[in-house]
């Protein structure tokens, strides 16, 4: 995840407003980061197969 930040105080900040504490802010981190890892791949252009499979032809 090179490149990616998440504001992990102010996501604990938010998580205690709403009420969330323990595991459950554990868990909301990891959604998170895993939603930002997500999208940066989802942006990211695919690189083709650079070779080395045997092609048909």
């Amino acid at each position: 995840m090179a490149g990616l930040e998440l504001d992990t105080a102010g996501t604990l900040a938010l998580a205690r407003e709403m009420g969330v504490s323990g595991w459950a802010a554990a868990e909301l981190l990891t959604a998170l980061r895993m939603g930002l890892a997500a999208g940066a791949a989802a942006r990211r252009p695919s690189i083709p197969d650079a070779g080395g499979a045997a092609h048909g032809g």
